[in-house]
C-alpha cells in the first residue's frame, strides 16, 4: 500500500510532549535513524511475523510504545492511562487521512489475525476509541471525495467505515448510539464537481440492519426469500433436489480430512472462541482443485448452474461463490454483513443442524437436513453454535441478485471487483 506520508505536516498539529513521542516512534524518518535498535516502532503488527491478514496494507500508526506496554502489562492502570492518552491525542489533533485510517483499522481489529483490543470483551475505551477514529475518518476531505472518485458500483468510504462502525457498536450493544450513527451517515450529503447527492442519496441503506458498503440501487430487499419467488433463484430448488449426493460427497471429505485436507479457516476476524472453517468449491468464477476432487458428482452439478448471470460483471470476488461450511459446537459468530446487497446466500442443512441458530435481522432461523434457507447476506446477521450438539455443516452458494441486469451497470466504469464492458457502460 502506498502511503502520502507529510511528517513535518503531521507533526506540527501534536501539542503535547506524549504525542511528540509517539510521533518519533512512528516517524518513518526517525526510523531510519534508530532502526537497528526497535525495527518494529513502526507498527505493533506485521505481516513478517503473520499478524496480518489484509496482504495489501500496512498497518502503520503512531503510539507503538505506548500501546505495546499496555498489551503487555493490561492489569496496569498507569500503563494503561498512558496508552490511551496517546491515542485521545492523536484522535484529537490528527487530520491525516491515513492516520486516521490506520488508527480506526488497528484499535478496531480489522486487519489483525487474531482479537486484540476486544479481547477481552468490548466495552472498553481503546474499542470506543476505534469508533471515534471511524467517525472522523468518515468526515475527512479524502474520505467523502469517494463519491467523486468512485462510481456507485465500487467500495466508498464512508458507507464501509459507517457500516464497520454500525456493526461494532451493535456488537457492544450500544444500540441507541449505533441508531445515531446510522441517521447520520444516511443524512450524508455531497456536492462535488462529478456527482451530487441530497441527503439519503449518498448512502441509500433503506433500514438500520440493512448497510452494505455496495449498494445496488432498484433491487428487492428482502430478509428471507420465500418458497413462492424460488422460481427466481432457481439454485434453490437444484440444491433440494441434488441433497443426497451433496450430502454423500461431504460425509466422505470429512471423513477423508486427514488426508486430503481441504478445510482452511473461515472469517477468523468475526469470532472469538470456536471453530468455523471452510472448504471452497467455487471462487471467483473459477472451480476449485477441492471441487473437482473431493466434491466430483457436486462439483458436476455446480458447472451447470454457475454462474447464474454469465456476462454480467461482478461487484465483489463473492458475487456467487460455493463452499461446505463446518462450525464447532460452542462457536458464537458477531454480528456482520455483506459487502452488496446483490448478493443471496443460499444455505442447505447437511450435518449436525440440531440447536444451531441463524439470526437475520434479529429473526432466528434454524437450518433442516435438506432444506434450503434463502436469504439476503447484506442483512445484519449472526450464526451461533452455542446450543449444538455437535459440529454443523451446510453448504452455501453465493448467489447473484436475481433483478441484477445490463441496465445496473450504465453510468459506471467499473465495479470494487472488475471493469465494466464499454457497451454497459
Amino acid at each position: 500500500m502506498s502511503k502520502a506520508w507529510a511528517p513535518g505536516a503531521v507533526l506540527a498539529v501534536f501539542a503535547s510532549s506524549a504525542a511528540h513521542l509517539a510521533w518519533r516512534a512512528w516517524n518513518p524518518i526517525t526510523q531510519q535513524s534508530e532502526a537497528e535498535a526497535e525495527p518494529q516502532d513502526f507498527a505493533l503488527f506485521t505481516h513478517a511475523q503473520n499478524q496480518l491478514h489484509c496482504m495489501e496494507r500496512e498497518l502503520r500508526h503512531p503510539c507503538v510504545k505506548e500501546l505495546r506496554s499496555f498489551l503487555e502489562d493490561r492489569a496496569n492502570p498507569d500503563v494503561k492511562s498512558t496508552a490511551l492518552q496517546c491515542v485521545e491525542d492523536v484522535l484529537a489533533a490528527s487530520d491525516d487521512y491515513w492516520e486516521l485510517k490506520n488508527m480506526t483499522h488497528l484499535l478496531l481489529d480489522l486487519d489483525t489475525v487474531d482479537h486484540v483490543f476486544d479481547a477481552e470483551g468490548r466495552d472498553n475505551e481503546f474499542y470506543f476509541a476505534g469508533v471515534r477514529f471511524a467517525e472522523k475518518l468518515m468526515q475527512h476531505p479524502e474520505c467523502l471525495e469517494d463519491f467523486d472518485r468512485k462510481g456507485e458500483l465500487e467500495c466508498r468510504c464512508v458507507p464501509l467505515y459507517g457500516k464497520v462502525a454500525l456493526h461494532k457498536l451493535k456488537n457492544a450493544r450500544r444500540i441507541e448510539e449505533a441508531k445515531r450513527l446510522y441517521d447520520k451517515v444516511t443524512s450524508t450529503s455531497w456536492n462535488g464537481k462529478v456527482r451530487q447527492y441530497a441527503p439519503g442519496d449518498a448512502v441509500p441503506w433503506d433500514d438500520f440492519q440493512h448497510t452494505p458498503q455496495i449498494w445496488v440501487r432498484g433491487l428487492r430487499s428482502l430478509e428471507v426469500w420465500p418458497r413462492d419467488l424460488w422460481p427466481d433463484l432457481p439454485i434453490c430448488t437444484r440444491l433440494e433436489e441434488s441433497f443426497e449426493t451433496i450430502r454423500q460427497e461431504t460425509a466422505r471429505a470429512l471423513a477423508n480430512e486427514a488426508t486430503t485436507g481441504g478445510f482452511e479457516d473461515a472469517y477468523r476476524f468475526l469470532y472469538e472462541k470456536g471453530a468455523w472453517d471452510r472448504v471452497l468449491l467455487y471462487h471467483a468464477r473459477k472451480f476449485t482443485d477441492e471441487c473437482e476432487t473431493m466434491f466430483p458428482k457436486t462439483c458436476a452439478l455446480l458447472k451447470q448452474w454457475l454462474p447464474s448471470k454469465p456476462g454480467l460483471p461482478w461487484t465483489s470476488d463473492q458475487n456467487e461463490q460455493v463452499m461446505v461450511i463446518r462450525m464447532k459446537e460452542g462457536t458464537d459468530v458477531e454480528t456482520h454483513s455483506g459487502p452488496s446487497n446483490n448478493i443471496l446466500n443460499i444455505h442447505l442443512g447437511i450435518l449436525g443442524l440440531e440447536g444451531a441458530k441463524l439470526i437475520i435481522a434479529n429473526k432466528t432461523y434454524e437450518w433442516e437436513e435438506g432444506k434450503v434457507i434463502a436469504w439476503d447476506g447484506s442483512y445484519d446477521h449472526r450464526v451461533h453454535c452455542l446450543e449444538c450438539k455437535q459440529e454443523r455443516v451446510i453448504m452455501m452458494v453465493r448467489y447473484m441478485h436475481p433483478d441484477m441486469s445490463p441496465e445496473h451497470y450504465k453510468g459506471s466504469a467499473r465495479t470494487h471487483f472488475e471493469e465494466i464492458p464499454v457497451e454497459m457502460q
